[in-house]
């Protein structure tokens, strides 16, 4: 019996796009194994979700409620809202609420982050007694301190260190989404995302200088300045971080 060579390598090539094509069907489906993060990461991130919750409402009993309309405890609610997603669950994430919450908190919670800490040190420069005048009588210095570090500072360690156990993951939910138009996303995750809840912390509190205790300048350049620094501060953590390492295709 003959066998026509050219038969059979159209068979076999025929076969082996077949093949190629529901692998490639396949792969698109599944979860990227690389994606899952570890189960320290898992354990380090619940923890710092429950220890910013703590922080959160230690610091506005303390205050009796005065705290809550500082824009460091606005923020602090953002980083809540973001760290306290399930990330651990694949299932949730393609296409799901998981993802479009993501989505929506991952780049305000990151850039806001850097945001606050410009912000703030602008603020000191403005005022250097901030702390002490905003601390309830009686507290001790080196709480007040403390207190400040772990507000400002923080929240920028706590992301890096996120970024750094999650960043194929995140990079799998930036990459694969299209549940939101590209130039939003770009927006949102630059500054639209933070400086909508900054503008509506502005609206509500009112008097953002008197709130710190700010009398060495004008209002007026206070704020201007402070946005300022809070939009490049946002930018630049969002080109280097967001946008470089999680949307970027060839990282």
């Amino acid at each position: 019996v003959k066998v026509d060579p050219l038969s059979t390598t159209s068979a076999q090539e025929q076969h082996k796009t077949t093949t190629t094509t529901t692998m490639t069907a396949s792969s698109s489906l599944s979860y990227p194994r690389t994606a899952l993060p570890s189960p320290l990461a898992m354990k380090v991130r619940q923890c710092l979700y429950y220890l910013f919750l703590a922080t959160l409402i230690a610091d506005a009993y303390a205050s009796k409620g005065d705290s809550l309309m500082h824009l460091t405890m606005w923020s602090f609610m953002l980083h809540i809202l973001y760290m306290g997603l399930p990330l651990t669950v694949p299932s949730t994430l393609d296409g799901g609420w998981t993802q479009t919450m993501v989505l929506l908190l991952h780049g305000p919670s990151w850039s806001g982050a850097h945001a606050l800490f410009a912000m703030y040190c602008w603020t000191l420069y403005a005022n250097p007694q901030m702390e002490f005048d905003l601390a309830p009588p009686g507290r001790a210095h080196w709480l007040i301190l403390l207190r400040a570090a772990w507000l400002h500072v923080g929240p920028v360690l706590v992301h890096h260190v996120d970024f750094a156990s999650h960043v194929d993951l995140l990079r799998h939910i930036y990459q694969s989404s299209n549940i939101f138009p590209s130039w939003f996303l770009l927006f949102w995750a630059s500054v639209g995302g933070y400086f909508a809840m900054g503008l509506t912390w502005e609206q509500v509190n009112g008097d953002a200088a008197g709130t710190y205790n700010v009398q060495g300048m004008d209002e007026e350049t206070y704020v201007n300045v402070s946005k300022a620094l809070g939009v490049l501060a946002c930018l630049y953590s969002f080109t280097f971080g967001t946008k470089a390492y999680l949307m970027a295709a060839d990282k």
